[in-house]
């Protein structure tokens, strides 16, 4: 008989927890957000910090101090007992748990030398400027309790979390620590201990195959041969029983939780819930969830894996037995009559109500001119009609690999009727593929794209299932609302937003808000007078509100073009009209811009002389990034021939339709009534957010100041140009006389309005326009 490749102890064994990597991770995670947030708003958090501090203090100092030491006392002979403990019976786990203690506490003395040293926000708001001394033991003592392991036993978790309740709350209540300390300490704490965990190994809890042996033979089977074959994969066994048939033995305990997590995850957060079904996140609901599948599948007449016993090993330890199905792999030499077999299983596996969801060559078996399947690891009980077609998808794929499309389609129509064949075709997507991974959903496209061909024919069209979730301008979306609240907590930490506001006079707000919502009614203007085509006034208002969201992911000038773009051509508007409109609009735009600067510079008696707008650093610097690629790509060969063949024919395609727009006056006029009345809208809004905080400059004065931050602003690679807009408007102001104090509150003021407020109406007229198919 074959030696057992598993005979030692239980607990003997040392394994990497998958949940203790993600744990650590997550934890992590809250402690770098914690800090973010401290940094972002230092005086909000520096205050919280000193009111709890406060309120604290009403405690007795004599109560507070005993607590302390008492608590102190207890946690030193918590480590003390339950070191004696571990070397006696766990050696490696007082390893985990001393180098767990030994890292914190580095760690926490690192962070709290770098917190002092800068003496900013973080060290008053975490430490309160004081001795790091108490941080340092209760972060060790909590990465000591984690990295032991000793909470998953019964007897100590309890004192384990009373111990370091008391260690923090006291500390809190002597005035040693912070809430953001505690928080900083304790999620570091278990940063180190799963981490260390997870690195070194903690004991499994897995039984030893003897072990596992004598039970399987007490409830009646009687295993030979017991192997886990695969290292790395020590909850899954192989052996055969006296009869020779061979099993497989599946264990999920606390060694499996977490394992194949992210994937579940990814899958729930990438599917539409119709596509994925109920996600099992823990390993004991996916063993559950097989034996379950087997069952009906065995009942329903498929050759599939049968179930042999399903029961609970003490302590933790859930066991499933299953018996392999006897046959060899698919293979091209079977021909038709073993795909269609393999349409004929899967078909009865539907009718079953189980989708199996991993339909791979190597989950395919034949025995005796019967197809059947190898493993039902990813099936899912009481499957959804959607689902199970996305079944056939995956199954027509692999087929059409094996035996060439035709014969995989030909296969098909002898399981599934004709009718069926169009819902079918919706899902021929490689998303359908995903439990595959992208590179599978890569080399799937080509044969995917002869399946259809074979299916319904060159010509036809159906319509596409929609079994993702989420799109690509979602993850967009989701981008831009992420730096839309970064740069706004950052503006709003620097500037007394509230204290400007409350002094502003709410008319001249309004007036302000007004002159922002016309110049999106121009914007919508000037690109129609230019396209050669009848646009809807409500919907192209709508389209350029939705740049204000749109263009925080971009320069403000990209965000733009991108978007009209898009709005054009689903309004059935050839390239090169887009193209020459967007140009256009574009060009004169700019032209508007510098001739009425050149005009109220001239009114103004002094030119623009006077006022010294240089542009920021970082404009000039992403100005000469841009210079310097286009001059490499224009020194690479390849670059040079991809210009001359595709680039320049397409615009020498626009030429065309330049003059032809350039050659219409009513729509040139229209076009530069347009830009005339965006600008005076945005003028509009500047001068009365200044008049909302009583500064009233020279009106001609501060359009030039306008227009030049305008121009600034567009060329700027930042989102809406931040930074460099108001850096160029406050310094205009000033410049021109109006008080520092009334000329950054009035840039703010002018910034909201224009900037901020257009944001959420941005996104929401997005989202409505992208779910009617206008963008």
């Amino acid at each position: 008989m074959k030696t057992p490749a598993h005979q030692g102890a239980r607990g003997s064994e040392r394994v990497r927890r998958p949940a203790d990597l993600l744990l650590s991770l997550l934890a992590l995670g809250v402690v770098v957000v914690t800090l973010g947030l401290i940094r972002a708003l230092p005086i909000g958090s520096t205050e919280v910090s000193n009111d709890v501090s406060r309120w604290l203090l009403h405690i007795p100092r004599w109560l507070s101090l005993a607590s302390s030491v008492a608590a102190t006392i207890g946690a030193l002979a918590f480590v003390v007992v339950a070191l004696f403990t571990l070397l006696r019976s766990e050696a490696r786990s007082a390893l985990n748990a001393a180098v767990a203690a030994v890292a914190a506490a580095a760690g926490a003395v690192a962070a709290a030398s770098i917190w002092h040293g800068e003496h900013g926000t973080v060290a008053r708001a975490v430490m309160h400027g004081k001795n790091p001394t108490t941080l340092v033991i209760d972060t060790a003592f909590v990465a000591f309790l984690i990295g032991s392991d000793l909470v998953r036993r019964s007897r100590w978790s309890r004192w384990c979390v009373m111990s370091g309740a008391a260690l923090l709350l006291t500390g809190l209540a002597v005035d040693s620590l912070t809430p953001f300390a505690v928080v900083a300490g304790v999620f570091g704490a278990l940063f180190f201990g799963w981490a260390v965990r997870w690195l070194l190994g903690a004991a499994s809890v897995r039984p030893s195959n003897n072990e596992l042996t004598v039970w399987l033979k007490d409830r009646g089977l009687d295993v030979r041969e017991l192997d886990g074959g695969d290292p790395r994969r020590r909850a899954r066994l192989h052996g055969a029983l006296v009869d020779g048939t061979a099993v497989e033995v599946r264990m999920a305990n606390r060694d499996t939780r977490g394992s194949g997590l992210a994937r579940r995850l990814w899958a729930y957060a990438r599917l539409r819930p119709l596509v994925r079904g109920r996600v099992a996140l823990s390993s004991r609901a996916q063993l559950e969830r097989v034996a379950l599948a087997a069952y009906l599948a065995r009942s329903a007449g498929a050759l599939s894996p049968s179930v042999l016993l399903l029961g609970e090993m003490a302590p933790e330890t859930l066991v499933l037995v299953t018996a392999d199905p006897v046959g060899a792999p698919l293979q091209t030499a079977d021909g038709v009559q073993g795909a269609a077999s393999a349409f004929e299983a899967l078909r009865a596996l539907h009718d079953a109500g189980v989708a199996h969801r991993d339909l791979r060559s190597e989950n395919l078996v034949l025995a005796e001119g019967r197809a059947g399947f190898s493993s039902l690891d990813s099936a899912l009980p009481g499957a959804g009609e959607l689902v199970r077609r996305l079944d056939v998808t995956q199954l027509l794929t692999t087929l059409g690999r094996i035996v060439g499309p035709e014969r995989a389609v030909e296969a098909l129509r002898t399981a599934y009727r004709p009718a069926e064949e169009s819902a079918i075709a919706a899902t021929l997507q490689p998303i359908a593929l995903a439990p595959w991974g992208w590179s599978a959903m890569r080399e799937a496209r080509g044969c995917l794209a002869e399946v259809r061909h074979e299916l319904i024919g060159a010509d036809a069209t159906i319509p596409i299932a929609n079994l993702e979730r989420f799109r690509w301008r979602t993850v967009v979306s989701t981008i831009a609302l992420t730096v839309a609240a970064f740069l706004l907590i950052g503006q709003l930490s620097k500037v007394n937003l509230l204290g400007a506001l409350r002094e502003t006079n709410l008319g001249w707000f309004a007036i302000a808000i007004a002159g922002s919502a016309l110049t999106y009614l121009a914007a919508a203007e000037n690109l129609a007078a230019f396209v050669p085509k009848r646009l809807s006034v409500v919907r192209g208002f709508l389209v350029q509100l939705s740049t204000a969201f749109v263009g925080l992911a971009l320069p403000v000038t990209v965000g733009h073009v991108t978007v009209n773009a898009r709005y054009l051509s689903r309004q059935n508007v050839d390239a090169g009209s887009i193209t020459a409109a967007i140009a256009i609009s574009q060009i004169i735009n700019v032209v508007t811009t510098v001739l009425l600067m050149i005009a109220f510079g001239l009114l103004t008696g002094s030119g623009i002389s006077r006022f010294r707008l240089v542009p920021g650093a970082n404009v000039i610097i992403g100005l000469a990034a841009i210079a310097f690629l286009a001059a490499v790509l224009l020194l690479v060969p390849q670059s040079r021939s991809r210009l001359a063949h595709a680039v320049w024919p397409r615009l020498r395609s626009v030429w065309p339709h330049v003059f032809d727009a350039v050659s219409q006056p009513l729509r040139l006029v229209l076009g530069i009534l347009a830009n005339l009345v965006l600008t005076l809208g945005y003028l509009v809004a500047f001068i009365a957010s200044l008049r909302a905080l009583g500064a009233h400059p020279p009106i001609i004065a501060a359009a030039i100041v306008y227009l030049a931050g305008n121009a600034i602003g567009s060329a700027a690679p930042t989102p809406g140009g931040l930074g460099a807009v108001e850096a160029v408007l406050s310094a205009g102001l000033t410049a021109i006389g109006v008080p520092a104090h009334e000329a950054i509150p009035g840039v703010l003021v002018f910034r909201t309005a224009t900037f901020w407020l257009p944001i959420p109406a941005g996104w929401i007229a997005y989202i409505s326009l992208t779910r009617s198919g206008t963008l």
